[in-house]
């Protein structure tokens, strides 16, 4: 459901554009790498603890980076309440 986000858009990745959409409080949902720099998890928490968001760490850097298409990935931020409602409800039924 994370890839279908992607292709519509819906989603932002990286760091750095995440950090942005947090602070914008565009974010709905948000996946840290489980495997991420400590540096970039600080960043990334203490921004998203500023916004009430609590973040996933169900994935690895490459399985982000495979849903994405991409090579690694640290973070992904879905900025659409549905499909973050819908991915929210997928990864507990799961857990």
């Amino acid at each position: 459901m994370i890839g279908l986000a992607i292709k519509a858009r819906k989603c932002v990745t990286g760091a750095d554009l995440c950090l942005e959409y947090i602070k914008k409080d565009k974010v709905r949902l948000l996946f840290i790498a489980s495997d991420c720099t400590e540096n970039t998890k600080k960043k990334v928490v203490s921004a998203a603890e500023k916004k009430s968001l609590e973040p996933f760490y169900t994935f690895s850097k490459n399985q982000l980076g495979d849903i994405t298409g991409k090579e690694e990935i640290s973070v992904i931020a879905i900025t659409d309440y549905n499909f973050a409602r819908g991915i929210r409800e997928k990864i507990t039924k799961e857990n």
